[in-house]
């Protein structure tokens, strides 16, 4: 089974979650609506023609769409992300063009160290300067999160490239700390798929099903701390932990399903192009909280009906992505990623980075 798999059997899962959540939460919660279902329902299956069927462009023309897409998305955050398109884009150039010249083992040896260094420099940045939102729940909202990010996303490329037991503990100390279930759950899932991708899976009795063991256990640690985190930021949250789990994704859904009034026919364009989304979607209903809202939510507030092609386009980067291990374990994980929290610019620019590398370094072993 491909790991893709993994994310049509999850979005499909978190779709009947929330269907279950809108109906045991009738009091709060607003019904099911037809349009925005039928939507989600039909994004779904253009995203999987799309990654099932041969694309009309070669291989070069989608190498050139996945960084055209990379600069316009990130340069239209304003002067700061054109710059870290630049960046993003001369550094996926200069990694293919080393990977063809190396010995794949040496390779990922030395990109192991240069992902490796840089997650603990950036955790060890908040930490000595005292910010700690596992200590101090409110840090979660200061600048330093942003060093707790990056360290946490950069584990995960490196247990995408080997899912090696320390870089996983590393991963899910950094989401304790940061209370970023987010991390918790990116570290969690990428150890899972690599363990699967590498057949770990297939051996006998309980030690075949370890790494899932160890993943379910830290994502459930992490959620209990994000929930501690949340009754010390919202002390008047009233819901158990339990009960929290299964209210999330029918509040997260009933945000998609006003994002798609608000932007059909043809969309406002806000929350791909915005530097804080979730900040951008929470001002939209009056809050200073930032709201999750769906892969669907984005797509369709942003364009309307014409956010189906956006499907099309992520089926082809998913496609795309998987003619590498490592990078398709890393599209899988943002894409379950982005079932709850939704797309935006760095999510979008991420899958179209793995897909791009994954192409460059995938074309050039099929023409050796």
């Amino acid at each position: 089974m491909r790991i893709s798999a993994l994310f049509w059997i999850a979005t499909v899962f978190y779709l009947l979650l929330a269907m279950l959540s809108k109906s045991l939460y009738r009091g709060l919660l607003p019904p099911v609506e037809t349009a925005p279902l039928l939507y989600a329902l039909a994004f779904l299956g253009i995203m999987w023609i799309s990654h099932r069927l041969e694309p009309g462009l070669d291989g070069r023309e989608r190498a050139r769409l996945y960084l055209l897409t990379i600069f316009l998305v990130l340069s239209a955050l304003g002067l700061f992300g054109f710059l870290v398109s630049l960046v993003v884009i001369g550094i996926a150039f200069l990694l293919t063009q080393r990977a063809k010249k190396m010995d794949p083992a040496a390779f990922m040896g030395r990109v192991e160290r240069l992902l490796l260094v840089p997650a603990v420099v950036l955790l060890a940045v908040p930490l000595l300067a005292g910010s700690v939102p596992l200590f101090d729940p409110v840090e979660r909202y200061s600048d330093f999160r942003f060093f707790y990010l990056a360290a946490g996303y950069l584990t995960v490329a490196l247990i995408s490239i080997r899912p090696h037991l320390r870089f996983f503990l590393l991963g899910e100390v950094i989401a304790l700390l940061s209370t970023f279930r987010t991390v918790g759950l990116s570290v969690a899932l990428a150890y899972v798929l690599g363990a699967v991708g590498r057949g770990n899976s297939g051996r006998g009795g309980w030690r075949g099903h370890l790494p899932l063991l160890i993943a379910v256990a830290a994502g459930v640690l992490v959620l209990a701390v994000r929930y501690l985190a949340t009754l010390g930021t919202y002390p008047s949250w009233h819901l158990g932990f339990l009960e929290t789990l299964l209210y999330r994704p029918g509040f997260t859904y009933t945000v998609y399903e006003r994002l798609f009034e608000m932007g059909m026919p043809l969309g406002r364009r806000g929350i791909l192009f915005s530097t804080d989304p979730k900040g951008y979607v929470g001002s939209l209903f009056g809050s200073d909280v930032g709201y999750t809202y769906t892969i669907f939510g984005q797509p369709a507030y942003d364009f309307g009906i014409l956010g189906l092609l956006e499907a099309g386009f992520l089926g082809l980067a998913l496609a795309d992505s998987e003619r590498t291990r490592p990078t398709g374990i890393l599209a899988v994980t943002f894409l379950i990623l982005m079932i709850p929290i939704g797309m935006d610019a760095f999510f979008l620019s991420a899958l179209s980075l793995f897909a791009y590398i994954s192409l460059e370094v995938g074309m050039w072993a099929e023409s050796g």
